[in-house]
């Protein structure tokens, strides 16, 4: 029933809009093109530009061109199609000898970017439009290219080679000296940190029986990576926005389709990380305050043991995003893709290591993923902080993370409401994609927000209580039918709520859509406790899915993996060409991306996580 209703929603959404021809998308311009890039660099002679230039009517009345000013206007399901995207080889396409062929010549101006614009405006003219430039992004020629391939390493990049080779010598005296110490109890810690088999046992360990209150939890490792899986397959769609397609129409049709909602509603999947993490920090602190009172001095030492978690892998990726990353790849694209965010990496290293990033210079990006990890680490600390404060009156906490829960939803509400954030399924449209939100306030200020992520953090507290409580008591929700009847309908509830974002792009009123925002992801969130809990509990098909071996083994890479993805997945995006993409296409890189990403992060787990994790606390502890 509830599905009918979305569906109904759905037609009644979009059933209004007028549906365009594909004999009509046909008359459009390209929106897209590019010449051959290698071929054109390879000659002596060769320039090579790429940019964007807006179209008007070289003459009126121009039919062409109000059908496609029409068809822009509606920028919440199309491109901007008086706008298009161009990277030409000038040294052929508008070389004098091919000019020749039309019986004309072009004045090449002062600089290639006027005669970037003279040519493009040439070709236009053939359909009857002028075309004038909006933006270059480069200009290049065969110097150029070899100047580049000529270029000595950066300072930034022999640092960064320097340290990969100093962690590949450290593993290899490590694991030199773990054989030779064999098991004497005295060998050095921090020689031993770095020994590949030892490291290689910590990854793949399953742990059977132990605490029953800990084992209870296993089947969120599966649930962890299978939440991982959902955002790399929505990266890999959004990647494709980003480059040169031969059928924008594809795109365009993908953000009206149910995947492409559940796809806009990506990061209330983020918060469930939040969620997550929030959940095993309270969780964990009160099944320690059992064996040691808790205390607030006890906060430096916590913040400690999660910086020495994360902060090898976080900046090994960072500094990759700002040294070798743009090398990976040749191409037309790679330096308005990669460049672009190797270039904040650069200028926000800094921001990263304070974790930080989210804040400073928001709307550049730095191997996007990594603008969750200070939100994550953010909400970490306030867990914490709460946790070792209220240990001993849980009640009191709990009723009190109700009272916060609510007042941060308000409060993002409110917001909301003041400065006219609008929700994901709003800000989805073709446009925004492209640029990953980037112009985009809403995105850039609330969604990537550490407050934003409050309501997350007090939902996973409280989950922390109850699952405490209820071990406490010994009772089990499999005990209830009601409860087990709500585990199972939880689950397809997940996909369903992510539908009602459909709501918002028909509701102009700003009331209405910061009600929205205010409640959307501490929804999901609070239906993803649900399952979390009868997974925990009920010993059913769903658990024993969940509980598979192989989860615990990819869940102890998700951080790696998470991080990773992206710079897999944008390198292998970036053609030399324009091309078609499709549902198969997009699937078919997913799966590359997450093939050659886990291959990847065994090494760095095992090399670079798991060893300097250990290096670390051994050098403080």
């Amino acid at each position: 029933m509830a599905m009918t209703t979305v569906f109904i929603l759905l037609l009644a959404t979009f059933g209004s809009a007028r549906e365009y021809t594909d004999v009509e998308a046909s008359s459009f311009p390209a929106l897209f093109h590019l010449d051959d890039y290698e071929r054109c660099l390879a000659k002596e002679d060769g320039v090579y530009c790429l940019g964007t230039f807006d179209l008007t009517p070289a003459q009126l009345p121009h039919t062409t061109y109000d059908l496609m000013k029409a068809y822009s206007d509606e920028s919440y399901r199309h491109f901007n199609r008086t706008r298009i995207h161009r990277g030409y080889c000038l040294s052929e396409r508008c070389s004098s000898a091919t000019l020749a062929h039309f019986n004309t010549t072009l004045d090449l101006g002062d600089s290639p970017e006027q005669l970037f614009e003279r040519c493009t405006n040439f070709y236009m003219q053939a359909e009857n439009f002028h075309a004038s430039i909006k933006s270059v992004d480069y200009c290049r020629t065969h110097s150029d290219i070899i100047e580049a391939s000529e270029r000595p390493p950066t300072s930034a990049e022999l640092i960064f080679k320097n340290v990969v080779y100093a962690l590949i010598i450290a593993n290899i005296v490590g694991t030199i000296y773990d054989n030779i110490s064999g098991d004497n109890l005295n060998k050095s810690k921090l020689l031993s940190a770095f020994s590949i088999p030892a490291n290689w046992r910590r990854l793949t360990f399953i742990r059977e029986g132990g605490d029953p209150r800990q084992a209870a939890l296993v089947p969120m490792e599966g649930i962890r990576v299978m939440a991982l899986g959902f955002t790399t397959y929505a990266h890999a769609n959004v990647i494709h926005f980003m480059f040169h397609i031969k059928n924008p129409e594809y795109l365009e049709k993908l953000t009206q389709r149910l995947d492409g909602i559940y796809l806009s509603d990506g990061t209330s999947l983020i918060q469930a990380f939040v969620m997550m993490t929030c959940f095993l920090t309270g969780y964990n602190l009160l099944i320690y305050s059992q064996k040691q009172e808790l205390g607030l001095y006890m906060l430096p030492l916590c913040i400690m043991k999660r910086l020495i978690r994360i902060t090898p892998v976080h900046l090994l990726i960072v500094g990759f995003g700002a040294t070798w990353w743009l090398n990976t790849r040749d191409g037309p694209l790679v330096s308005t893709t990669i460049g672009l965010e190797s270039e904040a990496c650069t200028t926000k290293f800094w921001s990263h290591v304070f974790l930080v990033n989210n804040i400073v210079d928001s709307d550049k990006y730095c191997v996007v993923p990594t603008w969750f990890l200070p939100v994550n680490m953010h909400m970490y600390i306030l867990a914490c902080a709460f946790t070792l404060l209220l240990w001993r009156r849980r009640c009191f906490a709990v009723r009190l993370y109700l009272v916060l829960f609510f007042a941060s939803c308000l409060l993002n509400g409110f917001v909301a409401y003041m400065k006219d954030y609008r929700s994901m399924i709003y800000l989805a449209t073709p446009e925004q994609i492209r640029r990953i939100f980037r112009d985009s306030s809403s995105f850039t200020e609330f969604y990537l927000s550490s407050w934003g992520a409050l309501p997350a953090c007090f939902i996973g507290l409280i989950l922390a209580h109850i699952q405490f409580a209820l071990n406490e008591r010994k009772i089990k929700l499999s005990d209830y039918k009601w409860f087990v009847y709500l585990h199972y309908t939880t689950f397809p509830v997940l996909f369903v709520w992510a539908l009602t974002g459909v709501y918002a792009r028909e509701h102009s009123s700003s009331l209405f859509n910061a009600v929205y925002i205010a409640f959307d992801r501490p929804m999901f969130c609070i239906i993803m406790c649900v399952c979390l809990m009868g997974a925990f509990h009920i010993d059913g098909p769903i658990r024993k899915f969940y509980s598979w071996r192989g989860w615990r083994t990819m869940a102890r890479m998700s951080l790696t993996v998470m991080m990773l993805h992206w710079c897999v997945d944008m390198t292998i995006a970036n053609r030399s060409v324009a091309y078609g993409t499709s549902a198969i296409d997009m699937v078919v890189d997913w799966c590359a991306t997450n093939l050659i990403t886990y291959v990847i992060a065994v090494p760095i787990t095992v090399l670079v996580e798991i060893p300097m994790q250990r290096f670390i606390e051994a050098l403080i502890f």
